[in-house]
């Protein structure tokens, strides 16, 4: 399997995991107003945090341990940081779609708060074990 494929691999099941997992706060975003620039923002976060975790969870960037797509233990917790993520670069990019008045400030800011928060999901998902575990939790 070549790079690219590979590449593609994992951006498809985190696209898969990210969608999924982040429901929560896209029903939420249905009802955010102005409609235009909440849409294009929360597409980019939705796309961005995509091909960032398909990256990161590959070999080309090393920033831990990522959870496996289908593990059960770390879902709550990936679902409420993929919701969070999203809401979050939705509302920076919104905002920044706004104040600058052009689409472009949007996906800019969209794309790099969700980029810097899938950069720490591994860090997040250990420090949740080592916490899980310091209060009698076995880790598996």
């Amino acid at each position: 399997m070549s790079d690219i494929e590979r590449w593609l691999d994992h951006a498809f099941f985190a696209g898969l995991e990210i969608s999924m997992l982040s429901i929560p706060a896209l029903v939420l975003l249905l009802g955010a107003s102005p409609p235009g620039p909440v849409a294009l923002a929360a597409l980019t976060a939705v796309g961005a945090s995509t091909c960032a975790a398909g990256t990161f969870r590959g070999p080309w960037v090393d920033l831990g341990e990522w959870p496996a797509p289908g593990d059960l233990r770390t879902m709550p917790l990936r679902s409420a940081y993929y919701s969070a993520t999203v809401g979050v670069a939705t509302y920076a990019g919104a905002a920044a779609h706004l104040a600058v008045g052009a689409g472009v400030a949007g996906i800019a800011v969209s794309s790099l708060v969700s980029v810097a928060a899938m950069a720490a999901l591994p860090r997040v998902v250990g420090r949740f074990r080592t916490l899980a575990y310091r209060f009698g939790t076995p880790e598996a």
